[in-house]
């Protein structure tokens, strides 16, 4: 017998308790969940029963893609521009889309499977017509149990059709996604025609060269990168990606553009960059999608993109379309 995840099973047991309670309305709104994740439950008199809607739910192979997409948010991949980039990247592929969300980046917070939760939520929701079904990857660190080596947790990245991985830390991603199994896997599911996308501290560290936001902005280390993945090596790309290129937050008094940099500080770390680099700035609201059959980058959402290569600078506004090439 298939054993159900462990997220159907708490869904059941809290509906079970509000039947209990008579609260029959937010008990029907659970088992809409669980049905939106590809399982029925029906109730008898030796209580409920969980199956997995075997009928309906298609092996990988029945979603047979063409074409490699992978987006790179700025920011706002919970928000309803969010929401359209992620259809954008599913939106040829049959439901039930599985949706597979790697936790490394958040592994070294206290509740490091809060964020991870709150985008699953509003997945389940603003794709419901893909009726997806969501696994978390608690690969939070590359040692001890379920670490970014760890062939069995890892295995959903393979089994997937479409993977997010975003919110965290860059360098701590860097760190225990370094040569690690999930990278392979990554890699290995681009290039399988898989649907990928980047978001913040993720963006960050897949890139060439990584901007330690954290150490930098927070604790006040001196002006500095680090190594990043180099995730995009394999397809002859030197990128560096720096998200919220046009952040706002510190309103008139800080500059917090270039992801909390601010412009003159930023302009200080192009002169300490360890080696030539294409910096690609994605604004908030935003993302890049990159077509890696066509070699085509489309913008999507509210903003732009900047292109910094060497002394150039290129614009591209949203809406619009550009050849990348090595």
């Amino acid at each position: 017998m298939q054993k159900l995840p462990d997220e159907i099973l708490d869904l059941a047991n809290k509906r079970n308790e509000l039947r209990r309670k008579k609260d029959f309305k937010r008990a029907d709104e659970i088992r809409k969940q669980i049905e939106s994740k590809g399982f029925t439950i029906t109730d008898s008199s030796e209580g409920q029963k969980l199956e997995l809607k075997s009928q309906t739910i298609k092996e990988p192979q029945n979603n047979k893609k063409d074409h490699a997409l992978l987006a790179i948010f700025g920011s706002g991949e919970m928000s309803p521009t969010g929401r359209r980039v992620h259809e954008y990247l599913i939106q040829d592929l049959s439901p039930p889309v599985k949706i597979a969300l790697l936790e490394t980046p958040t592994g070294f917070e206290v509740n490091p499977h809060y964020w991870y939760d709150k985008l699953s939520e509003m997945l389940t929701v603003g794709l419901q017509n893909f009726k997806p079904i969501i696994t978390r990857v608690p690969a939070l660190r590359r040692d001890g149990p379920n670490n970014t080596n760890d062939p069995e947790t890892l295995k959903p990245l393979l089994e997937s059709d479409y993977v997010h991985t975003g919110a965290g830390s860059p360098t701590y991603a860097a760190k225990h996604l370094s040569n690690s199994l999930a990278l392979k896997y990554l890699s290995d599911f681009v290039k399988n025609y898989g649907r990928i996308s980047f978001a913040s501290a993720t963006a960050i560290a897949f890139g060439k060269y990584l901007l330690p936001v954290y150490e930098i902005y927070k604790a006040g280390e001196d002006l500095h990168w680090k190594e990043g993945l180099d995730f995009f090596q394999q397809w002859d790309l030197n990128l560096s990606i720096i998200p919220h290129w046009d952040n706002t937050e510190g309103g008139k008094e800080i500059d917090t553009s270039r992801c909390y940099m601010g412009k003159a500080r930023f302009e200080k770390l192009l002169k300490l960059l360890p080696g030539p680099t294409t910096i690609l700035g994605i604004d908030e609201q935003t993302a890049c999608i990159f077509d890696l059959s066509k070699k085509e980058v489309s913008v999507m959402g509210n903003g732009t993109t900047t292109i910094l290569k060497g002394s150039s600078k290129k614009i591209i506004q949203r809406n619009s379309k550009f050849s990348f090439s090595p």
